[in-house]
């Protein structure tokens, strides 16, 4: 398919009769038909009903385009995201950021395409609107007793493990795997030979991204999350100076002075 509208055409619009915000929603529209590859400003011409310098009046290339693109894109991603309340559990707020996290970019993948293969072109409102966010999240791990670097390598983990899932997803479907469905996997092999398998491919798609894994995976870290909370706080506490509080509480006696020869 080389054209976004090749089902019927379009009547050419008047000059100067579109503007930047409709190129945008356009752009978006030729893109989930198609993707963001073959986006092209000829194509998306076509698709508005303009010429192609009406597309280069507000955008001189692609390149413009894509970030004017990935601004919305961050708009609605975090519009979507759900906000972080102080009232709540670290637990469940990590559970349902992540789980929206992963919702958002199943039903939107240009939008997961912009945020996550162009986060080095953000303009500076999206980095600092993106960061506000991982801010609050963080800042409520520390809030529930975390250190502040313990809290951004929770984050962070976790973080990874959402973003891994979508993406290897999104792979296997778009590769058509047999192992994203339980009833194809089955006719992969002779399972016979494999015991342990053989009684399982039926219950579990061995591609590990199912709603169930995905949802084990998150409640298998925030455990581990948890043993991380206990064991930083049984650790003594450290001092300004690096020394543990225990040590620091001991009182330094000096030593008896000694007494002159002769006394």
């Amino acid at each position: 398919m080389t054209k976004a509208d090749s089902t019927g055409t379009r009547k050419r619009r008047q000059r100067n009769s579109i503007n930047a915000e409709e190129i945008v929603g356009g752009a978006f529209e030729v893109a989930r038909r198609t993707s963001l590859d073959q986006l092209s400003m000829p194509i998306l011409a076509e698709h508005l009903g303009v010429g192609v310098t009406s597309i280069y009046w507000y955008f001189r290339k692609k390149e413009e385009l894509l970030n004017a693109m990935t601004d919305i894109a961050v708009d609605k991603y975090l519009r979507l995201t759900p906000e972080i309340r102080a009232y709540d559990t670290w637990q469940n707020t990590l559970s349902s950021h992540f789980r929206a996290q992963r919702e958002i970019h199943h039903e939107d993948e240009v939008l997961s395409d912009l945020l996550f293969i162009r986060t080095s072109t953000y303009s500076r409102e999206a980095a600092r609107r993106t960061m506000e966010l991982v801010e609050s999240v963080v800042a409520k791990l520390v809030a529930d007793g975390f250190t502040p670097d313990n809290a951004m390598m929770v984050y962070s983990a976790i973080g990874v493990y959402t973003r891994g899932s979508i993406i290897h997803e999104r792979i296997l479907r778009l590769a058509d795997a047999p192992t994203i469905d339980a009833a194809r996997q089955r006719h992969m092999t002779d399972w016979s030979h494999l015991p342990v398998l053989d009684g399982l491919i039926d219950r579990h798609p061995i591609s590990g991204t199912s709603d169930e894994d995905f949802e084990f995976g998150i409640a298998r870290l925030i455990c581990g999350f948890e043993v991380l909370l206990r064991e930083q706080s049984q650790r003594p506490r450290k001092t300004s100076r690096g020394s543990t509080a225990a040590r620091g509480a001991m009182t330094v006696r000096k030593a008896p002075a000694r007494k002159k020869a002769g006394s």
